[in-house]
């Protein structure tokens, strides 16, 4: 067993992070510089934990779930939950739901004191570190080497991102990430086939001035044109923490390289692809400025303000409570933004693992759950995220929700998982914050702006 050394900076910055899950309030979503949000963060008083607590039959050693599945996907979670327990009626489960926030807080508070729970679920990208870090049980005796379950099954790209110095680390529950959305209404208005979308940057470009108005009617393009009175746009810079790893790879850029050495977000190719989302803001206004306090996306879609959404899989539950946009919508591929078409997408996983100091029959119990929640994904992908299992994401049931089966399609093809570092919340505020920075202004200087993010990341890299 790992012994577990916690530090005060990093239980500060496990603290702030805020992972990508389904059914987020559109806060969440919108695009906020991580640096500021950080800031509000610190300056609000301190949150109390206030776990859902869902408890399925009665013992006196129930099977302890942590998780951050508290958003409307958290209802389709508990009920899942509901049918394990009637399917499993010998085990009794206590799941406790906190916000990602109270659980990157408790999670290794519990680790470190000898009393944490029987099974967690976080996402991928954190994996590496929370593994460095001596959380987490590795599970290839547990579940994969007795056959339970094949890795194969699974995505490659996210099952490598799960394997930390040979051990598989965890199992995947679904896979999530950035897909298109985009308005088919507003597209045959502007004269545009809904079902041919650009496939480069310069077709987007011209798309995108043919589709975004201003409330007089004109296009980006045309004299007098007014920047400051957009009616509908193109499409929007929404949150950096996919929407910039996607557009960064179509480039051929990074934040740091593959061996995990050398840092890349001011390579030409990364400068290329932020400064292009630059451009469709302050060039050719044909996306709302990057600014503290902008519109949120989803509520410039829901009024018809906006054609092109670049938004997560869990979307499928804002599509449901907007039955009458969801009526015009269509979901695609991710559209390349790049010269040549390049086609990348960042997804990421709720993962399930099994902390380090659960005992055997702990580890049983999790085993149990673990292999019910994969084997029944087709019910999880009510709340929009795609089955991890491939076998699950062929189901009938799964095919006919659209949106799950063009994103399982899309995260199979071209899905591509966050870097993999034991630093990764560390690297990511510094390269959120250097974009920010670049974004944040018509007459910022993108280069010195990513070179900046740059510099912290390496001296990051380089510590022994």
């Amino acid at each position: 067993m790992r012994k577990v050394f916690w530090t005060l900076p990093l239980l500060l910055a496990l603290a702030l992070l805020v992972g990508a899950c389904g059914g987020a309030a559109a806060p969440a979503d919108a695009g906020e510089p991580a640096a500021e949000a950080a800031a509000e963060e610190a300056a609000a008083p301190a949150a109390e934990p206030t776990p859902v607590v869902n408890n399925f039959g009665e013992c006196e050693d129930p099977l302890v779930l942590w998780h951050g599945l508290t958003g409307s996907d958290g209802a389709v979670f508990a009920e899942l939950l509901q049918q394990f327990s009637e399917a499993n009626p010998e085990l009794c489960l206590n799941s406790e739901g906190y916000p990602w926030d109270i659980f990157f807080q408790k999670y290794p508070t519990a680790v470190a004191a000898g009393s944490p729970p029987d099974m967690v679920i976080f996402h991928a990208a954190e994996v590496n570190q929370m593994a460095t870090e001596g959380l987490m049980t590795p599970l290839d005796d547990v579940i994969y080497n007795d056959g339970t379950l094949a890795r194969e099954d699974f995505n490659e790209a996210l099952m490598n991102a799960l394997t930390i110095d040979g051990q598989t680390m965890a199992v995947p529950f679904d896979n999530h990430g950035w897909l298109l959305w985009y308005n088919t209404s507003l597209m045959e208005a502007a004269g545009l086939d809904p079902n041919v979308l650009p496939a480069n940057s310069e077709e987007f470009i011209a798309v995108a001035q043919q589709l975004t108005t201003d409330v007089n009617g004109k296009h980006p393009n045309e004299e007098g044109f007014d920047k400051d009175n957009v009616d509908v746009w193109a499409i929007d810079y929404t949150w950096p923490r996919f929407t910039i790893p996607t557009t960064l790879w179509q480039y051929g850029g990074g934040v740091i390289s593959a061996d995990n050495k050398t840092a890349t977000l001011s390579s030409p190719e990364s400068i290329a692809a932020v400064q292009f989302w630059h451009d469709l803001m302050y060039k050719y206004y044909v996306a709302p400025p990057a600014v503290p306090g902008k519109t949120w996306a989803g509520d410039l879609y829901k009024n018809n303000r906006l054609v092109f959404m670049w938004e997560g899989t869990w979307t499928g539950g804002f599509m449901r409570d907007n039955p009458d946009i969801a009526a015009v919508t269509k979901t695609a591929f991710i559209n390349s933004l790049a010269p040549d078409g390049n086609q990348a997408v960042k997804f990421d996983s709720h993962i399930m693992s099994v902390p380090t100091g659960v005992d055997e029959d702990g580890i049983a119990k999790a085993k149990q759950l673990m292999t019910f929640l994969v084997e029944n994904g087709a019910y999880w992908a009510t709340s929009g995220q795609v089955p991890a299992l491939k076998g699950v994401q062929e189901l009938p049931e799964v095919q006919s929700i659209a949106s799950v089966a063009m994103a399982a399609q899309q995260f199979n093809a071209i899905g591509r998982t966050d870097l993999s570092h034991k630093s990764f919340i560390e690297i990511q505020t510094a390269w959120e914050t250097a974009v920010g920075t670049a974004l944040a202004s018509a007459d910022a200087d993108i280069a010195a702006a990513l070179q900046a993010g740059n510099d912290q990341i390496q001296a990051i890299l380089d510590r022994p």
